[in-house]
């Protein structure tokens, strides 16, 4: 109950205001919706279910299992170029990884007992669609639309926040060559959807496309098929690991060695030994490319030494072929990819590379702008993704606008106008993971996704606690955040001539993946979140006096909770973060 404002007795200035003769809860009840249960979904709904009290979360994804990508992807020889103990949760260690590489199967085994483990399976609604949602600014809630892919019902949903962790990389792209679809006999696969029990030895396959599924692809079966015939439209530089230092993973063993039973149970003995192990890869990340991204700079052109000697090595020393695979822009432009036994494939009696343009497709091969017919069985489409950087179903705002047509590349902006790659004006409580400039130099995936839920997680407690109904970056904040970015990116090595999924498109165009700086440069900037670049809706109460969540004068925690939690064992006191833990 709220007790109208009176006169003041006491200085004949201003008036008496009694909020409600109830406690501070700075807990009230709020709902979530999260798009997506790949890294991103899965580090946000845990995060958030332990950082923002009495939140109801709903997770929404159309495959069948949790792991994003890592679900999607089951190729023959998918897996990660990143260490499997640098490639996990910060705060959920995994003792028992098997490679030094894991395999995309148990990446995705992983966030499945993650999820499992902190009680959140029941909050996760696999093979559910999220098909748009819409700001009410009447409720100052979303309304989200789902579809339920196993009985194709639709239904809708509302939530006080609204996460999109849909994935940058989920949409497979196919390339509209002509005929492809509606004229060629034999089947069609994109590496991203492969089908269960596809038949692929002993026939003649297409591979299009040379980027990071192409290049794991290959050498996993070449020894199985009669022929593959693989075209390559740009140019991949092939580093032996992904950042220096890294043990070099080869054709015979792509995952790297092996952990042992004896090295597992040592890391389950021995807490402070694997600790240093995790942080001996971790170091190794965030201290990488020194220099290495400005264009033009010796220490690039360093780079490009040291990878054309290793792919030289690789193609057995033949200076013919190393000018065939040889790209023409400089070593970061596009993503580096570790390819073990790729460039040795290429060379073998039962591959034909060909780098011609593709005319079209006929109902029994491929035909190149020279008019060669290549027969084959069977194509596949390692052709990437459409780009994930903007939202892939309608998002509303206040104003009405669909967010898609506001950042596409004919829309009034051109590109994702983020707020600091989280949130974007004019749509209040939405929240993006690992979207434009979500993705900092150094650190992995993983401890990205972590940063970007524990900011929104800041967010929403502040909402929750303070009488706001909603949250919204000002448009002034937003374009000048935009600016720092353009800057930035002015003289890195991604403005060179290559076309790259980091990017608008080829050549100097607009960079969509990453931060402006660092991933200590982006934690750092998040820690604490800047509250006057925000627009806060009031709640009605609010109106009469911004203060009105001051309620009663105690809280609801002295009454229900440990009033002296601010006392800590001799031994474990730090001075430096004392009164400053959210909870206490």
């Amino acid at each position: 109950m709220t007790v109208k404002p009176s006169p003041s007795p006491v200085t004949g200035r201003g008036l008496c205001y009694f909020p409600t003769t109830e406690p501070w809860n700075p807990h009230k009840p709020v709902k979530i919706i999260i798009a997506g249960a790949g890294i991103g979904g899965v580090a946000s709904a845990v995060l958030i279910s332990k950082k923002v009290r009495n939140a109801s979360i709903a997770a929404y994804d159309r495959q069948d299992k949790v792991g994003g990508t890592w679900a999607a992807n089951v190729y023959p020889g998918v897996r990660c170029d990143v260490p499997s103990h640098s490639y996990q949760l910060s705060f959920e260690p995994n003792l028992d990884w098997l490679e030094y590489y894991p395999k995309g199967s148990e990446i995705q085994e992983y966030y499945e007992k993650v999820v499992a483990k902190y009680g959140l399976t029941e909050n996760f609604h696999l093979s559910h669609e999220v098909l748009g949602a819409t700001w009410l600014p009447d409720s100052s809630q979303w309304e989200v639309t789902v579809k339920n892919l196993t009985t194709q019902v639709s239904f809708t949903e509302k939530a006080d926040f609204f996460i999109s962790s849909q994935g940058r990389i989920s949409q497979p792209s196919i390339p509209d060559i002509p005929g492809i679809h509606d004229v060629f006999q034999g089947e069609l696969v994109h590496t991203a959807r492969w089908p269960k029990g596809f038949e692929y030895s002993g026939k003649r396959l297409a591979v299009i496309g040379n980027g990071a599924s192409g290049q794991q692809l290959i050498p996993n079966i070449i020894g199985e098929v009669s022929h593959i015939v693989h075209y390559v439209r740009t140019k991949t530089w092939v580093t032996p690991t992904f950042v220096g230092d890294l043990l070099v993973a080869t054709a015979d063993q792509p995952g790297g060695p092996r952990y042992s039973q004896e090295e597992r149970d040592k890391f389950r003995d021995d807490p402070e030994a694997y600790l240093e192990h995790r942080r001996a890869f971790d170091l190794k990340f965030h201290n990488r490319h020194q220099g290495g991204d400005i264009l033009g700079s010796q220490a690039n052109l360093d780079l490009r030494e040291r990878i054309t000697k290793v792919m030289l090595q690789r193609l057995g020393g033949d200076e013919e072929w190393l000018q065939k695979v040889i790209p023409d822009y400089a070593p970061g432009c596009k993503r580096l990819t570790p390819a073990p036994g790729y460039l040795e494939a290429l060379r073998s009696a039962e591959l034909d590379y060909i780098t011609d343009t593709i005319s079209h497709v006929e109902t029994d091969g491929i035909v190149t702008k020279d008019g060669t017919l290549h027969k084959v069985d069977a194509i596949v489409a390692a052709t990437g993704f459409h780009g994930g950087f903007t939202t892939l179903f309608p998002v509303i705002g206040i104003d009405g606008v669909d967010l898609r047509d506001k950042w596409s590349s004919n829309g009034n902006i051109g590109y994702p106008e983020t707020y600091f790659g989280v949130m974007a004006p004019g749509y209040p409580n939405y929240f993006t993971v690992l979207q434009a400039q979500g993705n900092a130099r150094g650190g992995t995936v993983p401890l990205q996704n972590e940063i970007t839920a524990t900011y929104i997680a800041k967010c929403i407690r502040k909402v929750q606690s303070q009488s706001y109904l909603s949250l919204n970056p000002r448009e002034d904040a937003v374009r000048d955040f935009n600016d720092i970015v353009n800057g930035f990116f002015l003289n890195k090595v991604t403005s060179d001539t290559c076309g790259s999924w980091f990017k608008q498109g080829p050549g100097s165009t607009r960079v969509l993946i990453a931060w402006p700086g660092t991933y200590h440069h982006r934690a750092d900037i998040l820690r604490d979140p800047r509250w006057e670049d925000f627009e806060f809706q009031r709640a009605q109460n609010a109106r009469l006096n911004r203060y009105e969540y001051f309620s009663d004068g105690s809280t609801e925690r002295e009454r229900v909770g440990d009033v002296t939690n601010y006392l800590r064992a001799v031994g474990s006191i730090d001075v430096e973060t004392v009164h400053e833990a959210w909870n206490e």
